[in-house]
């Protein structure tokens, strides 16, 4: 048994690069998945996120996180979740070095929110509502009156109308970086298995989607880059539960919990520090959350900011131990594709603390005025650009200002794997009308939230070019 165990996690674990027929290269100190952490962190996509939402949007606070600085944070605590979890795999007789989980889950991490649009959730929102609004359904019924559907499928269809950040990352790793082959930046498919909470398509062949299954929550890629996710989890070794529907990775577990803990905790403490949560209260929860252990002690003659950052601190060092004790427990179900629930859900203590902090920080924070009103005009700002853009690259006839938009559409956007196409409208007229949808998204959710709402005053008239 032992070396079934060691020889599945071998293939988990597989160095192998997305796109290349070539083995991994790595036979020195630095690994595939160092290589993998680097690549993120130089991408221009990675840069972006630090003027992309978080939760509070365009903050005046130089304190609040963004999607930057969220994303490390939840490295940080991958990595030490991957490094303990390796010493547990270990005591199971699984040979593993836990460095190396450390980096790949971190570096997972770094990329697990690389595809959110601008304004946050409530951008995925306003893409979802403007394909909503704007463009026909697909149907299984001949085409009546009027201009026919841009979908050839169902699936086509509810990519756009479910637009998810998880796909959009998918495809940016993979398919927006160096998109002249096969592949993109080529990561290891461990990486890629990794960062793939929902390892499934939009639609689910036969079926509605299981909410009982965690993996099932969401989609993680889009059609157009179904081949090259099915490439990545079958290399794996994933269980294909239905055709593209795949088992999480392990290792996608503690991404998960990484991202639930920084999402709780540190949420919770931007509340307090831009005063829309009392100090108190976010403080009490945070002792409450590290009191799930027995033996602390909360700092008592600190100031309230200093204290804060304490409790925060301890708050997360014991739910990282609460979730590698649960993953320590149930691995072998996960290796077996049958585990669905996410870490931090299962014990009772951390489940609780987690939902009270959770509900506390929606009131109080992500439903305060100041975020709501700037996620409205987040909705006018993406629905805006949407129209603008999609009517120009989807019509065959692009009327006079149409083809000024073109002009503005970057030609790396409508690039494919393959010799480069110079000339933009040839390079359109290659690409089906979903796949041009797909390229005014890629680029619209790819902006930062100032440059969305700088080239939207622009265009419309707003403000003119200074």
């Amino acid at each position: 048994m032992s070396t079934e165990r060691n020889e599945r996690w071998q293939q988990l674990l597989s160095g192998h690069r997305l796109g290349s027929t070539r083995p991994p290269e790595s036979h020195d100190e630095r690994t595939e998945y160092d290589k993998d952490y680097d690549r993120i962190v130089f991408s221009s996509a990675f840069r972006r996120l630090h003027d992309k939402t978080q939760v509070f949007p365009l903050s005046t606070s130089d304190y609040t996180r963004t999607r930057l600085t969220h994303s490390i944070e939840a490295s940080c605590v991958g990595r030490t979740l991957g490094q303990l979890a390796g010493k547990a795999l270990g005591r199971q007789d699984v040979k593993v070095e836990p460095s190396h989980l450390g980096t790949l889950v971190a570096a997972a991490c770094l990329a697990h929110d690389i595809g959110n649009p601008p304004f946050g959730h409530s951008g995925e929102a306003a893409i979802q509502h403007w394909v909503e609004q704007k463009l026909k359904p697909w149907s299984p019924e001949p085409a009546g009156d009027g201009p026919p559907s841009p979908f050839a499928t169902e699936a086509e269809w509810k990519d756009l109308l479910s637009f998810e950040g998880n796909a959009q990352g998918f495809r940016i790793l993979n398919r927006l970086q160096s998109r002249e082959r096969q592949g993109g930046l080529r990561y290891t498919v461990a990486t890629i298995g990794a960062m793939s909470k929902y390892p499934r398509p939009s639609v689910i062949p036969g079926r509605e989607r299981d909410k009982r299954r965690v993996s099932e929550k969401k989609f993680g890629y889009f059609q157009d880059d179904a081949e090259l996710a099915r490439e990545a989890f079958q290399r794996l070794g994933l269980q294909e539960r239905e055709p593209g529907v795949f088992a999480r990775h392990p290792l996608a577990f503690l991404v998960e919990a990484a991202d639930d803990i920084c999402y709780a905790i540190i949420d919770l403490e931007d509340s307090a520090m831009l005063g829309l949560i009392p100090m108190e209260q976010a403080c009490a929860l945070l002792e409450g959350a590290a009191r799930i252990r027995n033996g602390y002690i909360p700092p008592s003659e600190l100031q309230p900011e200093s204290r804060l950052g304490a409790l925060r601190s301890s708050a997360i060092g014991v739910l990282i131990q609460e979730c590698v004790g649960v993953f320590s427990e149930v691995v072998k179900e996960m290796e077996q594709g049958s585990w669905e629930q996410s870490l931090a859900s299962v014990r009772e203590p951390v489940r609780a603390t987690l939902k009270q902090i959770t509900g506390i920080t929606r009131e109080k924070g992500y439903e305060s005025e100041r975020v709501l009103q700037i996620e409205s005009a987040g909705f006018k700002t993406l629905g805006g650009l949407l129209d603008m853009f999609a009517s120009a690259v989807v019509t065959d006839s692009p009327n006079k200002e149409e083809k000024k938009l073109r002009q503005l559409l970057p030609l790396e956007f409508l690039q494919r794997p393959g010799p480069h196409q110079p000339d933009r409208d040839d390079a359109i007229r290659r690409l089906t009308p979903y796949q041009r949808l797909l390229c005014v998204t890629d680029y619209v959710s790819g902006m930062t939230d100032g440059f969305a709402v700088e080239l939207y005053q622009r265009l419309s008239g707003i403000k003119l070019p200074a």
